[in-house]
């Protein structure tokens, strides 16, 4: 599953942290600027359901 994340880096960080208790986070990619918002950023990542839930 590939999933977009948007916000600050505090907020990013936060939520990939989250999501690597439910998921297995197989791919990451660098932060880009969201050129609408300053100090937002988004990132992309490939995930996989846990083995076992």
């Amino acid at each position: 599953m590939r999933i977009r994340l948007d916000g600050t880096r505090v907020e990013l960080t936060d939520a990939l942290f989250r999501l690597r208790l439910n998921f297995t986070v197989a791919d990451v990619s660098r932060a880009y600027p969201d050129r609408a918002r300053p100090r937002h950023w988004r990132i992309y990542l490939t995930t996989q359901p846990r083995e076992g839930r």
